[in-house]
């Protein structure tokens, strides 16, 4: 359990006063701060790892620098960071303008500071449980070598063992020397010690020599300050709140003389004060975005003025609509939104670097940061090959790539039989002359008619081919494919379906004559009879005699056609030779195997659980293609059609060069190929293009194999005829030789020749060796060492020795399989596919931009593609994000700039381009503005942003004052030390009712730590004069997310698998349930080291965690680990492999286990409780059961489980009224048992000062309670108003908002008031149902017309059901889990919610929506009374009384509290009793705080005003009345 401090720290607030902030008013101020929960490292720490992630080359030289004292003379970090800055450029490590620029924007957002953090966690919880001696003084600096702890430089003497010392290298780790050495040293220290020198020199030295690898790992500094690391890099809204949410709190809190005496913290007076927001008129807001833009143009310094009218847009609109738009900039805009129609309309938001769509997700300084890094690398590796950067961006954005990568046309092949001769498909149907199809009509322009969604038009011709290989020996294979078949055709789908036999087995054989025979003499009909009967009888395995003869007994025999017996049949020469035909068809597109695709107009589909689905979405797609053809006339009425599709159609498939999926292509970065392996590589044998090959047909492949093998042969043979009738292309070739080979032959005449000719080897060459008779002779010395040269390059390409593997211009295939024959036509095939991918599109935007001279080899042009299509590569699988296209565009170089676009910066030299489109009046605008403005500060960028307004608007757009707090370098106060940022808001309207909120990036869970004013309800007037509202929020954690899959299932998530987050210290750190949604699971940590496992019991017994997937999605080798790393602010996100256990292949995890101890827990406690409760004894036998269960079944238990409270409350609130009921609530709960008691809270709704008094509360009345939070996953709908967030919460995450052993949670709402024993719903029997709500009330008769759920919608939807209240629900969540509840109802609202009319009581709509497919267990009406609803009469039965609204009354609910409820009065000033008590205890200094003496005496006042109005009108009415009469 998280224990909050008691008290608030006003001395961290006064601490805001030290902050960097903007200029602001001399009026109240807002101030808001952000700190971490970990602590600042020294900052030559943070320098030194800051440097090493914009180059890692430069980490050992640096610490060689601090070893060597360079930075001693330095006293403050503004000194550091200048000495620092000094010799990153004096030794070369940073002398870019834009690397440099990184490195400050690095270390101006802190983004080293997790890796730092990672360290320190790392040595805490897995390092120093592991030492087994004392540490002392002595041991501040320390080195882990072979299992022993040596505490000096020499490792003279051993301090101790190391248990499970981790020598395997980490994601942190940056290692000196060969990181596969057998004795790796390991320095823990804190570098800025000074001790860290003579350690370092020496583990330097022996590194050096090969004796040994080296590596730091940090530990954290004994001699630095201990103090929170305050971080930037997000935002701070103050949204006006919606007058129906409105709940103030009018009475103040106690403010004393401290709070009077509050500081400002800046008295700079910048802009007018104004008290309360000017209301606009409809026609106002109508133009209002285009004239916020016109407005900025005009003005002398547009990115300035932008700046300051986003981030207070509701204070400035009323005098933006007083200005008109110009001319010039409306015709400007409708002329650039004309440039790119269906893709760019008005109010469009759009951010490109470098040609790169920024996906929403990734536009915080964090992500920024990182994709700047790639893109500089990108860049500068274009850069090296002799290109400017403007070239560069111009080269990767040009359309002759970014159209042929869009086009994303898959691999077809040709799937005729007409190369075997044909008579080889078993066609089921033929549309053009099949009776069933007569009455369709021919022509294409049918293709055209309107269907219904999904369907096809009904066109009697031939287009849509489906070709699937059957093993017809196989009933699985018949049944998963012939039968799905045969019932589409059936129903008519216009698609031709054909089988090709497939005779891998003898039975298999067999079947396939029987059904070539069949169909030959009888027709289709004869063939599926056949099936259908063998499938019945079960007897499909071998032909059967007496199903044959039964099939031709009542099939009538075609004209021309012979009859045989079925012994003749399988003796038929001509059977089978088309036996032999179906095995080449199969063989030729790779499809003679158990896992071979279908072919659906030549693509092939793996042929999986879900065939189905992505049949259909191949024909939808190729039908489109078609539709356009034929409306663009593009086709001949007489075309057969699938020539369409086989227009560049393969006629042989290899999986290796074309697979399935051709994302799981291999691409290697020459460029960093190069300077890893270039020297070794350029001494390789070569042979160079021919002098008259032109450069836009240059290819570069390098061959890498045991060339003195039989397969090796064999492959360097096709290369070499290959490369004979291809002058163009440069091949190299590189002999890998299996281990220890003594016998060479081939190998040695090729690097014979290669020495003898001067290093220059032809073709004519290479073939006469090869042509040569081989003799084999010793391996010799220098043969060996000059092959060994290139070790590291197969290496590198994580190849065996003896494997081989072919590389073409940076796509790699291999390793070949040794049986896997690779022929001319091949590596013919490879080149050619390579050529039309990406080859030949990169030669036509080189010459079209004319850089074809600057590119002097084939290797060059290698290098120029493999940067190119990695720069398109997306490693993240589509639909766990919002995904933007990866592809390069250059649209907005169609826009004019004149009138409507800011720039800055020099595009001649930028590496970054950057362009953004914005509406200036939007919530969008004030996050992008101010990160646009910061990078736009860093050297190396050219920003055009581009102003694209709404033209009409139907409200205000912006109802939010909003800070957004970065910049492009780091800042020091006046002592030298890091100035940090803060949010400052002044000038706010002081009679604004507003929320303060966080905007942050999206792994961050942040929470209010500090604060004494209501950070829901803020309202300046209300401050005391001379005060201002400060509040320190804390990164409480940062997400390791995921998305898990089975592989032994398809892939599919492993739905209700529990898993564990762990380190070496807390085995149970955290444990969550992976959802059905993605395969998702979330957990909240800190930066550190961790273990993921499954949770003990049902999850380990049917499933295997593989890997934590920590390295991407796809396999990659060493990721079969569950170590997990956290380094970064942007979190971490893992895609686990799960396979299930043997025996457990089809088993749901969720589904209960059918032994009898847990049947004695799962049906025994609802019958046990029903008899106590008729007897009057509470008697909790969960529990009792629950022991029994586990002495049956042996004594185990599944998972140590803590334990538990015997009644959990959960319930949630935001604001300092809410806060105070919500106190009232649990004091009734806990007045009325006496079993123990648990609250659970949500932590980021409640305020500071009702955390701070929480563990008074707790301690006085005996109960405990807990904090849970989960962050709004980024793939479910969000929802932007913060109550809405909050009904969310309520229902959306209950099975993963708390901790797996809690068996059963009750909602409460803060406004309610128990007057019962809650162990009763605890014991309440679900009847097998997940929750129990309490219908909405039907007894107070005056309310009918309110009664919303008894007319239109509801009343037809529920159909006699109940409409069921949310303020109380109990929750069985065993139950609730095993029905997958909680995916059910987040797949329901993310349906739902894509209406925003829609759930507008999103948290009992949702459930009340779902009761027909998840059940709702109606509880007596008694559970829940509430005035609006009930009769005064049901009150005296009431369980809980529920002060909910009155939508006739409008009652303020402490009104309503006080005259209903009597003991709530009592509870209050109990409440504010214990809070005098505790204020006195902790002395004069509490004074200050609010501890809920909330009032409402304007809801009251403005009640009586409104009366006394309403009383008035009617009293002039009847004088009018009167003299009307008179």
């Amino acid at each position: 359990m998280r224990v909050f401090g008691s008290l608030v720290h006003v001395r961290g607030l006064a601490l805001l006063s030290a902050f960097s902030h903007i200029g602001a008013l001399a009026g109240p101020s807002i101030n808001v701060a952000l700190r971490a929960s970990f602590n600042s490292a020294p900052y030559l720490v943070e320098l030194l790892e800051t440097a090493a992630e914009e180059n890692s080359t430069a980490y050992f030289p640096l610490l060689d620098r601090i070893a060597e004292g360079s930075f001693l003379d330095a006293t403050t970090d503004e000194q550091l960071f200048t000495a620092f800055i000094d010799l990153l450029k004096s030794d070369g490590h940073i002398t870019d303008p834009a690397t440099l620029s990184s490195f400050k924007f690095a270390l101006s957002v802190r983004s080293a500071a997790p890796r730092i953090e990672a360290h320190y966690q790392f040595y805490n919880t897995s390092v120093e449980p592991s030492l087994q001696t004392d540490q002392d003084v002595d041991c501040e600096t320390w080195v882990a070598f072979s299992g022993k702890q040596y505490c000096d430089p020499e490792l003279k003497e051993s301090h101790g063992s190391i248990k499970g010392e981790r020598t395997n290298e980490l994601p942190f780790d940056t290692i000196l020397g060969n990181n596969t050495h057998a004795l790796p040293s390991i320095l823990y220290a804190d570098v800025t010690s000074p001790s860290f020198a003579k350690f370092h020199k020496t583990l330097r030295k022996t590194a050096a020599g090969g004796k040994t690898s080296y590596r730091v790992r940090h530990k954290p500094s004994t001699n630095s300050l201990k103090s929170p690391l305050i971080v930037n890099g997000y935002g701070v809204s103050l949204q006006l709140k919606r007058t129906d949410y409105i709940v103030m709190d009018d009475r103040q809190a106690e403010q004393g003389e401290k709070a009077a005496a509050q500081k400002p913290l800046d008295t700079e007076l910048h802009d007018e004060e104004v008290s309360d927001l000017k209301p606009l008129s409809k026609d106002d807001i109508t133009h209002l975005s285009v004239k916020a833009a016109s407005f900025v143009m005009k003005s002398e310094h547009p990115m300035d003025t932008l700046l300051k009218l986003i981030q207070d847009f509701p204070k400035y609109s009323s005098a933006i609509v007083a200005h008109n738009a110009s001319d010039e900039f409306v015709k400007e805009q409708e002329w650039n939104v004309q440039q790119i129609p269906g893709h760019y309309q008005f109010g469009s938001s759009i951010f490109w670097i470098n040609g790169v769509q920024l996906p929403m997700r990734d536009i915080n300084p964090f992500a920024l940061l990182e994709h700047l890094r790639r893109e500089r690398k990108l860049i500068h590796g274009v850069r090296s090959l002799g290109l400017s950067g403007p070239d560069a961006i111009s080269l990767l954005s040009h359309s002759a790539i970014t159209e042929t990568q869009s086009e994303a046309e898959p691999q077809r092949y040709d799937f005729r039989d007409d190369i075997e001769g044909g008579n080889i498909i078993v066609w089921l149907n033929d549309i053009e002359k099949d009776g069933m199809y007569e009455s369709w009509p021919t022509t294409l322009q049918a293709l055209l008619q309107r269907t219904y969604p999904g369907s096809l038009p009904s066109v009697r011709r031939d287009i849509h081919n489906a070709i699937l290989p059957v093993d017809f020996s196989s009933a699985e294979d018949v049944s998963s494919t012939v039968e799905p078949a045969l019932n589409i055709m059936q129903r008519g789908v216009p698609l031709r379906w054909g089988f090709v036999p497939s005779t891998r087995t003898a039975a298999a054989t067999e079947q396939a004559k029987v059904v070539y025979y069949l169909l030959d003499t009888y027709g289709v009909s004869a063939v599926t009879k056949y099936l259908a009967t063998s499938v019945e009888s079960k007897k499909l395995e071998h032909p059967d005699k007496s199903i044959f003869e039964l099939v031709i007994g009542e099939a009538e025999v075609l004209a021309d056609r012979e009859t045989l017996a079925l012994a003749d049949v399988l003796k038929s020469e001509e059977v089978a030779k088309r036996i032999e035909g179906a095995k080449n068809y199969l063989d030729r597109l790779e499809a003679n195997e158990p896992s071979a695709p279908l072919f659906i107009n030549g693509v092939p589909i793996a042929k999986a659980d879900n065939w189905l689905g992505m049949l259909s979405q191949r024909v939808s797609m190729d039908l489109n293609q078609i539709q356009r053809g034929v409306f663009e006339r593009a086709f001949e009425e007489d075309t057969w059609v699938p020539k369409f599709f086989l227009f560049q159609a393969m006629t042989k498939r290899n999986s290796l060069i074309v697979p399935e999926n051709e994302k799981s292509i291999a691409l290697v970065n020459m460029v960093d190929f190069e300077d890893n392996h270039g020297e070794a590589f350029k001494k390789m044998p070569r042979i160079e293009p021919a002098g008259s090959a032109s450069k836009a047909e240059w290819a570069h492949l390098t061959l890498l194999a045991d060339f003195d093998s039989e397969s090796g042969l064999l492959l360097l043979k096709s290369v070499a005829q290959y490369r004979e009738d291809n002058p163009n292309v440069e091949v190299v070739l590189i002999h890998n030789p299996q281990t220890a080979a003594e016998k060479v032959s081939v190998s040695e005449g090729i690097l014979e020749t290669w020495v003898k000719s001067g290093h220059e080897i032809k073709s004519e060459q290479l073939l006469d060796i090869l042509g040569r008779e081989l003799v084999q002779s010793s391996n010799t010395a220098n043969s060996s060492a000059f092959w060994a040269a290139a070790r590291h390059i197969y290496e590198a390409f994580e190849l065996q020795p003896g494997q081989q593997g072919i590389l073409v211009n940076g796509r790699f295939v291999g390793p070949i399989p040794v049986d896997k024959g690779f022929s001319k036509d091949d590596v013919e095939m490879l080149v050619s596919y390579e050529t039309n991918k990406r080859i030949q599109p990169l030669s036509q935007a080189l010459e079209a931009l004319k850089l074809t001279e600057k590119v002097a080899s084939p290797f060059d042009v290698a290098k120029i593609q493999s940067l190119v299509t990695l720069s398109t590569i997306s490693t993240v699988p589509e639909g766990f994000y919002e995904s933007a296209s990866t592809l390069r565009v250059e649209h907005f170089k169609k826009w004019n700039q004149t009138h409507t676009t800011i720039t800055k910066g020099d595009i001649d030299t930028a590496t970054f381009q950057i362009v953004a489109s914005i509406d200036p009046a939007t919530e969008l605008a004030q996050r992008w503005v101010p990160i646009l403005k910061t990078l736009s500060d860093m050297d190396g960028v050219h920003l055009q942003l581009f102003l694209n307004p709404k033209q009409a608007l139907q409200e205000l757009p912006v109802k939010r004052f909003y800070r957004y707090l970065l910049d492009s370098k780091p800042a020091f106060t006046s002592d030298g030390s890091v100035d940090n940022l803060k949010a400052r808001f002044s000038g706010i309207p002081k009679e604004a009712l507003l929320n303060l909120a966080m905007d942050v990036p999206p792994a961050w869970l942040v929470a209010p730590e500090e604060s004494i004013h209501d950070l829901d309800n803020v309202k300046l007037s209300s401050l005391p004069s001379g005060t201002n509202i400060d509040a320190i929020y804390g990164l409480e954690s940062i997400l390791i997310e995921g998305h898990s899959r089975d592989t032994t299932n398809g892939g599919q998530p492993p739905r209700g698998a529990e898993v564990v987050l762990a380190t070496e210290k807390d085995p149970h750190f955290a444990d969550t349930i992976i959802m059905a949604n993605l395969g998702y699971f979330q957990f909240k940590a800190n930066p550190g080291f961790y273990n993921i496992r499954l949770k003990g019991g049902r999850s380990q017994e049917v499933f295997t965690l593989d890997s934590a997937g920590g390295r991407g999605w796809a396999l990659a080798p060493g990721d079969e680990t569950s170590e997990i790393v956290l380094m970064s602010f942007q979190g971490t996100t893992l895609f686990p492999r799960l396979s299930r256990k043997p025996g457990q292949e089809t088993v749901d995890v969720l589904a209960p286990d059918e032994s009898l101890a847990s049947e004695l827990v799962g049906k025994g406690t609802q019958q046990v409780n029903k008899l106590f409760n008729r007897m009057g004894l509470k008697f909790n036998s969960e529990k009792v059961l629950k022991k029994g269960a586990e002495l049956l079944s042996g004594g185990k238990s599944t998972a140590a489980q803590r334990k538990q409270a015997d009644i959990n409350i959960f319930s949630v609130a935001s604001g300092h009224l809410y806060e105070r009921m919500l106190n009232i609530m649990m004091l009734s709960v806990t007045k009325h048992t006496k079993n123990t008691v648990k609250f659970w809270f949500i932590e980021q709704f409640l305020s500071p000062s009702f955390k701070s008094f929480l563990p008074h509360m707790a301690a006085e009345y005996g109960f405990d309670y807990e904090m849970v939070t989960y962050k709004w996953p980024h793939w479910l709908r969000q929802q932007s108003e913060k109550q809405r967030e909050i009904w969310g919460y309520k229902i959306l995450f209950l099975d993963v908002l708390f901790p797996l052993d809690l068996d059963k949670v009750i909602f409460v709402d803060a406004d309610q008031i128990v007057r019962t024993d809650m162990m009763d719903l605890v014991n309440f029997d679900l009847e097998g149902a997940p929750y129990g709500f309490t219908p909405m009330c039907d007894s107070r008769t005056s309310m009918e017309g309110f009664r919303f759920w008894k007319t239109g919608y509801w009343a037809n939807f529920l159909r006699g059901r109940p409409y069921h209240i949310s303020a109380l629900y109990v929750v069985d969540l065993v139950r609730f889990r095993a029905l997958a509840a909680g995916d059910r109802l987040r797949q329901q609202y993310h349906s739902l919610s894509a209406d925003p009319n829609s759930l507008s009581n999103l948290d009992q709509d949702l459930p009340n929506n779902m009761q027909f497919n998840l059940e709702i267990k109606s509880l007596p009406q008694e559970w829940l009374w509430c005035e609006t609803w009930c009769s005064d009469e049901s009150l005296k039965e009431a369980r809980t009384i529920d002060l909910c609204n009155n939508p006739q009354t409008k009652e303020p609910k402490l009104e309503r509290a006080r005259r209903q409820v009597p003991e709530w009065n009592v509870y209050d000033a109990e409440i504010a009793a214990l809070a005098s008590r505790v204020r006195g205890e902790e002395g004069e200094a509490e004074k200050i705080i609010d501890i809920q003496e909330l009032e409402q005496v304007k809801e009251r006042e403005q009640k009586v005003k409104e009366a006394e109005a309403e009383a008035e009108k009617l009293k002039e009415k009847e004088k009018e009345r009167v003299k009307d009469e008179l």
